[in-house]
């Protein structure tokens, strides 16, 4: 099973109260901690537009030497089109920057050092360089590919990077490029508006605006239709795929999809609600489920299976996966209740579902904006 499908599954647990950290970066207890994202690989067309000249002027220092001097410089046109050329126009910018902090700008780009972030001195800057890896899939580049440095260095208060982004109803994204991977991942971007996005980070990295390819729906209202049939604690319980549910699936680059399957059901004296989340190979005949979720506002709160973290033997089994129907059954050691003890539970199911994907903004204290 793809790690891009639990790492997407698990993307609502990332609620960081400061920022969200890199893939493989390091907090500033010294743990490592790893990012939510969502697939990665293969190409996607981009189209490049001249760039125009902006309003604002930046510093450069490209000796190093922490003596900056403004010059002008041309920017990106975010207001509509492409913003995914600018390298030969936007010299790179560099300066010193102490405990004070301070800030940097580069065509359309800004690089804000907060107070504390470094002991001493440390040497900042922003360039625009050629894309290093493909964007990801159902994705193009929607900015220069900015590289902001230095990137081997953890600070101790998050600097915040701003993006320009185009003004477009496609869905608009930060992606980080990984060497590791020679791959960009799409990451969590808590600050966005109609002409930027942007995140704060304990490490740099390179970062570039993404625009998405499909045009995915608005939410998950009335996608997918079926029925779910759960027995746990004993007791069986149907849940339907309807207007107050969804069925949806998430394609990935190599042919595989991650289908997620939710459904809420009003009991007596409250509701109940259950999730699914499997994965599905590229050709459509073995699954692999992810997780399985049943929380009662009346009985023992709930139980939770996450492949590999919490509960035990999860199996699925698909009788029919012809284009977007799944039919299927499942069973789960979950863990919850009260005292928390481990509980089965199985599940039979018969769902037409739609293509969807959660913005990564989701993850991000108050939803995204």
């Amino acid at each position: 099973m793809p790690l891009t499908h639990r790492l997407t599954l698990l993307s609502p647990l990332c609620l960081l109260l400061a920022a969200c950290t890199d893939p493989g970066t390091t907090t500033t207890d010294g743990s490592a901690t790893a990012e939510t994202t969502t697939s990665t690989s293969t190409s996607a067309p981009t189209t490049d537009a001249a760039p125009t000249t902006s309003t604002g002027s930046d510093t450069t220092d490209t000796a190093g030497t922490g003596d900056t001097t403004g010059v002008d410089t041309t920017g990106v046109d975010t207001t509509d089109g492409d913003t995914t050329t600018a390298g030969g126009e936007c010299p790179p910018v560099t300066q010193l920057l102490g405990p004070a902090g301070g800030e940097l700008t580069l065509c359309g780009a800004t690089l804000r050092v907060p107070a504390d972030a470094v002991a001493e001195e440390v040497l900042f800057g922003i360039e625009v360089i050629d894309p290093p890896a493909d964007p990801p899939f159902e994705q193009e580049f929607a900015s220069p590919v900015f590289r902001f440095t230095p990137d081997d260095v953890v600070f101790a208060q998050p600097v915040e990077l701003i993006l320009p982004r185009p003004v477009t109803d496609s869905r608009i994204s930060l992606g980080r490029h990984v060497p590791e991977d020679d791959a960009f991942w799409i990451v969590e971007a808590c600050d966005v508006t109609d002409t930027t996005i942007g995140q704060s980070y304990y490490q740099l990295a390179t970062y570039a605006a993404l625009r998405g390819t499909y045009d995915y729906p608005d939410s998950t209202s009335d996608l997918g239709e079926g029925t779910i049939e759960l027995e746990i604690l004993g007791v069986p319980a149907s849940f339907p795929i309807d207007a107050s549910s969804f069925g949806i699936y998430a394609d990935a680059a190599d042919g595989s999809r991650t289908v997620t399957l939710k459904s809420v059901r009003e009991v007596d004296g409250g509701f109940e609600s259950l999730r699914i989340d499997f994965a599905v190979d590229s050709t459509g005949d073995v699954a692999n489920l992810v997780a399985v979720e049943w929380l009662s506002t009346v009985d023992a709160g709930g139980y939770t299976y996450i492949a590999d973290l919490i509960g035990s033997d999860g199996v699925i089994t698909l009788s029919d996966a012809t284009g977007d129907h799944y039919a299927g059954e499942l069973s789960a050691v979950a863990h919850g209740g009260n005292p928390p003890h481990d509980e089965p539970l199985q599940a039979t199911f018969d769902v037409t579902v739609e293509k969807f994907t959660f913005p990564p903004e989701l993850s991000c204290m108050g939803g995204g904006g």
